[in-house]
């Protein structure tokens, strides 16, 4: 079942990853993204919180998942789309470009590494991956506009 399940959520990234790569609007693709990146998140926290089965091969998956989305995130960031509508990236992105990709590389690193982490069970991956939502907690506090 749980392989079911990862196969699932493998196919739900790519047709997601598709839409965002053949996309010409880049606030669009961003936020197809960063929707893969909520869902992975989500799947991770649901292990660590045991409402659903702990397996290190999902665990890692969905790690890498948001290493390979924040690297192609920042490729999303043309100078004309930082006050297009819709988005929720903040302009201060593009007057802290430096500022921005470091810590979208501290996110890529933290991971990969709450992805090795994840082969040494449900109490490694869990320290590892505090690391991770705490990259996207800084960097949304920075740089994303409220929605509400």
């Amino acid at each position: 079942m749980r392989a079911v399940i990862g196969v699932g959520i493998a196919a739900l990234a790519l047709v997601v990853a598709g839409a965002a790569f053949g996309d010409d609007d880049p606030v669009h693709a961003r936020q197809q993204l960063m929707k893969m990146n909520n869902a992975s998140a989500k799947a991770a926290f649901g292990m660590i919180k045991g409402t659903t089965p702990y397996d290190a091969t999902q665990a890692a998956a969905q790690m890498n998942q948001i290493a390979t989305d924040i690297e192609t995130f920042v490729t999303l960031l043309p100078p004309d789309s930082a006050n297009a509508a819709g988005t929720y990236a903040s302009p201060d992105i593009w007057t802290n470009m430096d500022d921005f990709k470091a810590l979208a590389t501290k996110l890529d690193t933290d991971a990969k590494a709450a992805a090795a982490a994840a082969a040494g069970g449900v109490d490694a991956f869990k320290v590892a991956f505090a690391a991770v939502n705490s990259d996207c907690s800084a960097c949304h506090k920075k740089y994303r506009l409220s929605d509400d």
